[in-house]
């Protein structure tokens, strides 16, 4: 079972909580760009988000992957790690690195509450041979480039991005 809570710094009370039994988290992220909370759900592995203007919803999480995932109860998602830099979120599985981003499309589809839809595409990071190293253990950002360590080796890999930022 796994808890969120969102915490108003002034009066110093909880204003929205969600206590979850199905799909718990592994890891949790937040991103202000995007006004979003991204969690990788710990059983299916699979990457949710919950639009911080909808909150009030019963079960506001949307799934980005594998919707059949969240129910099988496997634990793909342990282990797994994400963190938000930007207008993207980047999750790592095993020793594979996802990126996430949101595709802007000029659409007036609404959801029941009103707000837009929104879109994300995954893309797969690294090399073909790199995929299925090691499993990465932590990830770090500092302008165009993205810090990535990996279980059992002493280094630490930096990735280059071509354009201003990740």
């Amino acid at each position: 079972m796994g808890d969120i809570k969102l915490w108003d710094i002034r009066s110093g009370k909880a204003v929205w909580e969600l206590k979850e039994k199905i799909d718990c988290f592994s890891d949790v992220t937040v991103s202000d760009n995007l006004s979003i909370i991204f969690k990788v759900g710990v059983n299916s592995g699979e990457v949710l988000f919950a639009d911080l203007r909808n909150l009030g919803a019963e079960n506001p999480w949307v799934c980005l992957g594998d919707k059949r995932k969240v129910v099988n109860g496997k634990k793909e998602g342990v282990g797994c790690k994400i963190e938000s830099h930007g207008n993207q979120v980047f999750c790592s599985k095993g020793g594979d690195l996802e990126l996430w981003s949101e595709v802007l499309i000029n659409s007036s589809r609404k959801s029941e509450d009103g707000l837009e839809d929104r879109v994300f595409r995954r893309n797969l990071m690294g090399r073909v041979k790199d995929i299925g190293g090691s499993r990465i253990t932590h990830m770090g950002f500092g302008g165009n480039k993205i810090f990535v360590t990996r279980k059992d080796q002493q280094s630490v890999e930096v990735w280059q991005s071509s354009v201003r930022g990740f």
